[in-house]
């Protein structure tokens, strides 16, 4: 399943969500921008990233988790509007891995601009805290 054009944010989210729940790399690499600016935070340390290294992560993370007993909850914390165009989702994403929730999470404070010219929606900026306790 590829974006589907969506003017509504909330329902945009619920098909970002599902699409990553899905594990599904071709959704990720249509809807992150090529122009994404990125960074996250492992263990203290910062590491900037763009689109290729997003999409490359994306791949890897469900390539690793394709034939485990796993499953993400994602759990939405807040939207803001930053902008008419332009919405903060902020999501706490945490693997159950054989029926165990693991004992971190991630938060993800994406940043999401719509096209004025095609209404989709594009992942444009990314911050990433990793290991938070859950």
């Amino acid at each position: 399943m590829v974006a589907q054009v969506k003017t509504d944010f909330h329902s945009f989210l619920d098909e970002y969500l599902s699409n990553w729940k899905q594990g599904n790399t071709d959704y990720m690499r249509e809807v992150i921008s090529k122009e994404l600016q990125a960074r996250e935070i492992r263990e203290g340390e910062a590491v900037d990233f763009g689109y290729e290294e997003s999409v490359q992560g994306w791949a890897g993370a469900f390539d690793y988790f394709a034939d485990q007993d796993m499953e993400w909850v994602l759990t939405p914390q807040s939207i803001i509007s930053l902008k008419e165009d332009e919405k903060m989702a902020i999501v706490r994403a945490a693997p159950i891995i054989e029926g165990k929730l693991v004992p971190s999470s991630n938060l993800f404070f994406n940043t999401f601009k719509q096209d004025s010219a095609t209404n989709e929606w594009k992942l444009v900026r990314s911050y990433v805290e990793t290991g938070v306790p859950n």
